[in-house]
Order: C-alpha cells, then structure tokens, then sequence
C-alpha cells in the first residue's frame, strides 16, 4: 500500500515527505528504491507520536504559504482520485482546509469520522448520526493548518524538531492522533469520487476483498473453529482441517497464516525478512493511467481479463492488434463507442465487440465512473507464440523526423539510412508512442512495432514499475540542430492530464557532440512575469531573460517539466525522456514553414505552465561511480520518472539484472557486442537495444554506453 500511495500521488507532488516509526526504517528504505530521482524526506519518530505532533513540527519549518497534501499510506483507492485532489488542492489554495470524506458503509471500528455542527467541522473516533468517514486525505497551507489545531496542541510540540532525520525534543511529547483534535470552521469537506478502504487489520482486508472471497466456493474449513479464509485465486482451492483460531490469507504472491491473536504481526514479519523476499512485497497489480484504471484478472497464451474502470467525462483509445478481439461488457455506467465511422450507444449489460485494427475510442457518457470488464482473445494462431525462448534482448530501427532545423549527422556519424531525406532532425530510437513507432531491426520480431512486441513478450517483462503506466514509459532519441530549436516549454503531469489528457514531460539530453560557440537555453536568467513575457515575444526580445549555457561534448543536463529551455544550433544530444508529445512553443524567431506559413505558437498554455523564477543551470552531478579493470560507470541523469547511468567499457561488463525495471541500451562511441544468455548482437555508435526485465545482458568490447530504465 506504501508504494501505491507513492504511484498514486507521483502526478500531484513535487516532493515527498515520509513521517513514519523508526521500526519500518528498512521497509520504508527498501521499497523507496524503486523511486529513482524521487524528491523525497523520510522523518522518523522512535517513539510513537502518531500524527499530530510530527504533522505540526513539519509544517512549523515549511513557509507558512506552502501547499501540503497530508496522506495516509492505510488506504486502498478505487476510482477518480485525480478528481477529489483537484478539488482539495483548489480550496486550499483559498486559505482553508479541505478533507476528502466518503458515507460510512459499516460500522467498522479504528476508522476516524467527521462530523459536521452548523458551519463547524470536528473529527472523532465515534460514529454520530450524520457521521462521515475521514479518509486520510487533506489539503492545507501550513499557516492555515498551525491556526486551526487547538493551541494547546500546538505549543505541546514547540521543542519538537528534526535532527539527523529523526524527531527529538527536550519535553515529553503526547502522542495524538490529527483526526482526534481537529475543530474549525475553516475547513470544506470533498466527497470522495473513488472507492476507499481503509486496511487496519484482517477483518478490513476482507470487506475490501469482498465477502465472496471469505468461505466461499473456493475454500473449505472442515472441523475447524474460529478459522476465518480469504482466498484471493479463484483457480486454487485452500483447505482447514481441524483447525483453531486461525487467519488464512491467499494471495497471488504469499500465503499469511497466524493466529487471529498475532495477525497484526504481518508488519513486522514484513520488516524483519524485506531484504531476502523484496519480489513478493513489491509488485503492484493496478495500473493507474491518465483515463482511469486497468487491473488484469486472468491471463493466458490466448485470452487476457482485466477490469477497466474509465473515470467520469474521460475516453480511452483503443486499436486491436490484428488476429485479436476484444469484447468489452458494461458493467457499471454507460458509453459511446466512436470510430471513423462508428458511434453507437451502450449501457449496463451490454458488450463492445472489437473485431478489426482500426482505431476507436470508447467514451465514459454517464454521471460516475465506468467500470469494464474486457476480455482480449486471439482469433487465430500466431506465428510469435509466447514461448521461453522468446526474443527478449533486440536491436531496435528508429523513425526519423526531418524538422525544418535539422541536420545530417545521425546519417553522417551513425550511418543511419534514412532513404532519400535530405534533413533529419530526430531519429526516434525507443519510441512505442503513436506520432511515431521505432520497430524491430532483426531477429525472429524483424519490422514489428515495438509495442506489438511488447505485447508478445508480455507487461510483466517490463518489469513490476513499467506495468503501472498505461503506455511504454520512456522514449529515447537523437537530436541534430543545424538551426536553433523554438524556445518551448513541456507541461508537467498535473497540467497535462488535466488539459491534454496524457502525461507531462520531463528530459534528459546528453552532448554527444558540440561545434565551437554551441550552446542550450535553459531558464530564465532572472525572475520574469507573464506579460514581460508577451512583450518579449512581440518584440524579439525574449532571448535577452534566457540562460545561454555553452555545452561540450559529455555534458548531461537535466530539464524539468515547466523549464523553458531550446537547444542550440550546432548541437548533438541523445534525450532520454518520458513518453509523450505535448510540446508548448513559446518563441520561434518568426521562422515560417515549407508552406510559407509562421509556425504555430502556443503561448497561452505555454505561460500557463512556465516556472518563471530564476534558474542557474548546470550539469547534472554524476554519482554512484563504479570502476572496474573493465568499465567505469555512472549514474548521469535522474528523476522520478527514468534513470540513466554512462559506461565506458574497454572490456566485458555484466549490467545489472533488475526485476523493476526494463533497460534501453543505446551505444554513442565505439563498439562490440551486446548479448543476452541466447543472443549475441555486434554494436556500433548509434545502435540501441531494449533488453527485457530480469535479464543478463553483457557489454563487451571498447565502447561508450548509456542505459536507461524506469
């Protein structure tokens, strides 16, 4: 749940802070390693504060004017959480509090209410009668949040701190819980637009898990009493036999068995053998996408089940690959199903067959969320059967892209052939994005879109991260700028869901060469306004506020989403990036088209996502240096979204195998050989591979490498 809670948030925080007991040190720690280039604090308690008191502390040494999304990693969301946050974060943003609440459905205990007395909200641990559940969700400013709590509270915690990672203080602290004290009348409750559930033990775990998985045709209790079963794998049977007072959970990844009086022990259990067993407690079974939610239930060689929730007012794409159908039965809502020349209405009860490649989109037409059950089969016998011998290590063909300031360097210095294109701006190296697909050089897959192959070798040897996005998660391309790009911006995801529907974009370039006086534009050189900026762009002026960085060869620079940046003529950059084409052009020195027409600009979104403060650029600082008599590597990009480590190999050099994540392999000088344990491919610069998770792929030869994964 800790690490959904991350994925769930990654679209709405720019940093994260963990307030937890030191006992889940090595828990937190672990499963944080999944998160490269996460902006993230952990603050431990070694005595139980519960929330109030650590909350306070944190938001005494934030400014006062700071945003804070308070969460709790206990529970378990279904449904349109982007939503709920969107309204949260826009009442707070007014200088009151907001907390997500939903109806109770049980009268659970452990769970926190909310009650409501005139225009006053307070929280309590007893049920009312107008009672709501909290569900551990708030949007506050620290201000507004230190105003709010009772004064007594407050100044209880005022030699409570942060040392070393850990608070301290000098004075006994009461531990108490933030639901247990809250009283005010600055506060505005959201309704949940999603499911929740909240975990607090065994008996919570089954109402999430639904009463037909608690002794029910898949599980037997024969002489048995006090025994409570969740079977969660409706393809096993789970058997008791003259058993007492036991809990039996069966999931696709363990077995829990305790005694009801030790159930709770299953954290501290988790804690003491993370290590040893992290592929059991990390795999994430939803994937959380910028439409809604897609859970696979069941899958074969030949069929795949998955429930599909579409969230109010959004669509999803979708394009069946030849020799498959798709049937997609309502269960909850209604929809329109539109192609080129298809719009038919559907309701509950009744299916969407899919039968031909082309391109649809069904559309979520009813007051709540969609809810599909889809069920994909193959239609006819393939030539790529999925098989243990698959091709899970290839060399990729990129498509080019001959923009107007392009060059000819990805055909003159790697000897791409790009047919009869006289300019090529962009070689499109890793891409399964549809603006433009790389496909498989050779080998058994030759001249197939990647992400068809992806759909042969399977999701799940992309590794447990990459299966909770969507789409492919990465792109990786060449840049030849013979000319100045446009001075551009790229949206970060809070944005781009919201307006285009698809993630945001942040990037790395690497200089793989630079001509003398080549240079990047970075940032603003000092604080700006948007209508400096409009002035500027009238007048051809707004180069003047940019920084001008001069690069050489080598040089790493990491953008994030809402940087104004443009590369300069006369450089050679490799970019690594997320997967998506939202691209804001802010200026582009009045260049005209092939047609003769000016360039489109898109200044109003553009400003609408601009960071406008002063920046110092400056490389990224490599770290994790390994040397070996072999290869020397290092990490030289991060962020939340990828990582990319530099080798240099003179040599043989083993690259680590991971169960997270997939790895793009792109060789920029020299060459040799790039194997798996069945295949040997020889490289030169300018090659790129994609090698599947978990594999053992070694690099051998004199070479300059980047390797990028999730």
């Amino acid at each position: 749940m800790f690490q959904e809670t991350i994925l769930r948030n990654l679209p709405f925080c720019d940093e994260f802070v963990i307030l937890t007991n030191r006992r889940y040190e090595n828990v937190v720690k672990g499963q944080l390693q999944a998160f490269q280039g996460l902006n993230c604090t952990i603050i431990y308690e070694k005595d139980v504060l519960k929330t109030a008191p650590p909350v306070i502390a944190y938001a005494k040494e934030c400014d006062p004017d700071e945003q804070l999304l308070i969460v709790s990693s206990e529970c378990l969301v279904d449904g349109d959480y982007a939503a709920s946050i969107a309204q949260v974060k826009e009442i707070a943003a007014r200088d009151r509090m907001a907390i997500v609440v939903c109806k109770p459905t049980n009268a659970r205990e452990g769970y926190n209410f909310i009650n409501v007395r005139g225009k006053v909200v307070s929280c309590s641990s007893k049920r009312g009668k107008y009672s709501l559940w909290d569900c551990g969700i708030m949007a506050v400013k620290a201000w507004v949040l230190l105003s709010v709590l009772p004064r007594g509270t407050v100044e209880s915690c005022a030699e409570l701190r942060v040392e070393n990672g850990e608070f301290v203080s000098d004075a006994p602290v009461a531990p108490v819980s933030l639901s247990k004290i809250l009283r005010t009348d600055k506060c505005d409750l959201v309704t949940a637009t999603f499911e929740w559930t909240r975990i607090t033990d065994i008996t919570s775990f089954y109402e999430y898990v639904d009463k037909v998985t608690k002794n029910n045709n898949n599980t037997i209790a024969y002489n048995c009493k006090g025994v409570e079963i969740v079977n969660m794998l409706e393809s096993k049977l789970v058997v008791a036999n003259s058993l007492r007072n036991i809990v039996i959970v069966n999931t696709r990844d363990a077995i829990y068995i305790s005694d009801k009086a030790r159930e709770a022990d299953a954290k501290s259990i988790g804690q003491k053998y993370y290590n040893g067993k992290k592929r059991y407690f990390d795999v994430q079974p939803k994937r959380y996408t910028t439409w809604g939610t897609a859970e696979t239930l069941y899958t074969t060689d030949q069929i795949e089940v998955s429930k599909v929730v579409v969230y109010q007012g959004e669509r999803v794409a979708y394009q069946c690959k030849r020799g498959y159908s798709a049937n997609f039965l309502i269960l909850q809502g209604s929809a329109i199903l539109r192609g080129k020349n298809t719009e038919i209405d559907y309701s509950v009860d009744q299916s969407i067959f899919i039968a031909d490649s082309a391109q649809y989109e069904v559309v979520n037409t009813g007051k709540g969320a969609l809810e599909l059950l889809c069920t994909i089969r193959r239609q006819r016998a393939s030539t790529h059967k999925r098989k243990e011998s698959v091709d899970l290590l290839v060399k990729l063909a990129p498509v080019f892209k001959d923009n107007l300031w392009g060059g000819t360097k990805i055909r003159d210095v790697f000897h791409k052939d790009v047919g009869d294109m006289e300019i090529v701006a962009e070689s499109w190296e890793l891409s399964a994005h549809p603006d433009g697909e790389s496909t498989i050089a050779e080998g058994e897959f030759a001249g197939m879109p990647f992400s068809e192959y992806v759909d042969i070798i399977g999701k799940e040897r992309l590794g447990w991260k990459a299966q909770g996005y969507e789409k492919f998660p990465v792109m990786v391309k060449f840049i030849d700028a013979k000319q100045n790009l446009s001075i551009q911006v790229h949206p970060a995801d809070e944005y781009a869901l919201t307006v285009e529907r698809q993630y945001g974009k942040s990037e790395m370039w690497y200089v793989l060469d630079a001509e003398e006086g080549a240079c990047i534009y970075v940032g603003f050189n000092r604080d700006v306004t948007p209508e400096e900026l409009r002035r500027r762009i009238a007048d051809d002026t707004l180069m003047e506020v940019l920084n001008r960085v001069p690069v050489r060869k080598g040089d790493a620079y990491f953008l994030a989403a809402g940087t104004v940046h443009a590369i300069g003529a006369g450089c050679f950059i490799c970019e690594v990036q997320q997967s998506s084409n939202v691209t804001y052009r802010l200026y582009d020195y009045s260049r005209r088209d092939k047609n003769g027409n000016l360039r489109e600009l898109h200044v109003d979104k553009a400003l609408d996502v601009l960071d406008m403060r002063a920046v110092t650029p400056k490389t990224f600082d490599r770290y994790n240096a390994v040397m070996s008599t072999d290869f020397v590597k290092s990490v030289i990009g991060e962020c939340k979204y990828f990582s990319v480590t530099q080798y240099f190999v003179d040599g043989e050099c083993d690259l680590p195998q991971s169960e997270a994540s997939f790895q793009a392999i792109v060789v920029i000088e020299g060459g040799g050989t790039v194997s798996d344990e069945r295949l040997s491919y020889p490289c030169a610069a300018g090659d790129t591979f994609f090698a599947a998770s978990k594999e053992y792929v070694t690099l051998k030869g004199k070479m300059k490498v980047l390797v990028a994964n999730v």
